[in-house]
């Protein structure tokens, strides 16, 4: 009995120091960013690309649907400067929609990814406006 509780507590340490030593970063593109002069649509062009494996077609078309979407946060940002509710809900439609019409670009299984992408996403702003 000694001897299993020995190894499961074992065991359970390794798994704790596995995890500890994993690391769910993107460093790669963390670095390129830091090296290069990069703005905000290039900038998720460039981690679509490099998390969805995009085309160059596809590479093209998300940079085009960011600029405008960058575009048109901007307008709305400009617009609606005094009211910080219908500036977020404009946002976010701006968002969903430019979501959607990447999804459209992409096969099923980028389109699985990019979904995951975008929890992940919606996840690190729900966590970055309760600390507001």
């Amino acid at each position: 009995m000694k001897r299993i509780l020995l190894l499961t507590f074992a065991a359970t340490i390794c798994t704790f120091a596995t995890a500890q030593r994993l690391k769910l970063t993107d460093d790669a593109l963390d670095k390129h960013v830091l090296e290069v002069n990069i703005n905000g649509q290039a900038m998720a062009a460039l981690e679509l690309q490099a998390e969805l494996n995009l085309t160059q077609e596809q590479y093209k078309l998300a940079m085009q649907l960011n600029q405008k979407r960058y575009e048109q946060i901007a307008e709305a940002e400009e617009v609606y400067q005094a009211d910080n509710i219908l500036r977020s809900k404009a946002i976010y439609s701006i968002n969903l929609e430019a979501d959607k019409s990447i999804g459209a670009i992409l096969d099923p299984k980028q389109l699985r990814a990019f979904l995951e992408l975008e929890g992940q996403r919606q996840l690190r702003l729900v966590s970055d406006n309760a600390d507001e």
